[in-house]
């Protein structure tokens, strides 16, 4: 019996499998690509603790951490962009799904992101803040807190302390007066684990 010719060409319908299975894998590979970027550019979702799947109008969508309730889902801190394409910089969100779907950028309050911002012409500092969440203050439990400086229209800074905080089950927003609570007393409560400060981000403030 004739021993097979290693140098022998593969029969033609041999060859066409193989280009057929090749076209296969390449037409799989770009289908997956357009899937990935449909993905990236769609709002993103909060997986709730029945398993099931809460749709935001956020792209970008980062989940911070969450204020506690009694007979409702609680109040998600999120981060992301109300926009897909726009001048808009990322921004803090808190929302209830027991609250029913999420407003449109115009619509749903947003909160100053921590960190630095400047102004996008010059470059000067024209804000700063930072924020905290959980059970950072004595008066004000289950509730994210920024602390703010601002430079107003006068020319000159101001200095605010924000509260988002739920009484009976509602975000109840607050500006604490004259005499706030010192810093101090929230970064001890950070040190004992009762409350975390989200990092902040420097950026040159929206157009």
């Amino acid at each position: 019996m004739l021993a097979a010719n290693p140098h022998r060409k593969a029969a033609p319908d041999k060859m066409f499998v193989m280009a057929i299975r090749a076209l296969s894998v390449l037409f799989s590979f770009l289908i997956l690509c357009q899937s990935s970027r449909a993905d990236n550019n769609d709002t993103g979702t909060i997986k709730l603790p029945d398993g099931s799947r809460f749709k935001t109008t956020l792209y970008r969508l980062r989940v911070i951490g969450q204020l506690k309730t009694t007979q409702k889902l609680p109040y998600y801190i999120l981060s992301g962009f109300g926009c897909q394409e726009c001048d808009a910089n990322r921004s803090i969100y808190i929302h209830s799904p027991s609250n029913g779907p999420m407003k449109n950028e115009g619509e749903q309050p947003r909160f100053e992101y921590p960190g630095k911002e400047t102004d996008y012409q010059d470059g000067s500092l024209v804000s700063q803040a930072r924020m905290f969440f959980g059970d950072c203050l004595a008066d004000h439990p289950n509730a994210a807190v920024w602390f703010e400086r601002g430079l107003g229209d006068d020319k000159k800074w101001h200095e605010d302390i924000l509260v988002l905080g739920v009484r009976r089950d509602e975000l109840v927003k607050e500006e604490l007066p004259a005499d706030p609570p010192k810093l101090s007393e929230v970064q001890n409560a950070v040190r004992g684990g009762r409350c975390h400060e989200l990092p902040g981000i420097d950026r040159p403030s929206e157009p």
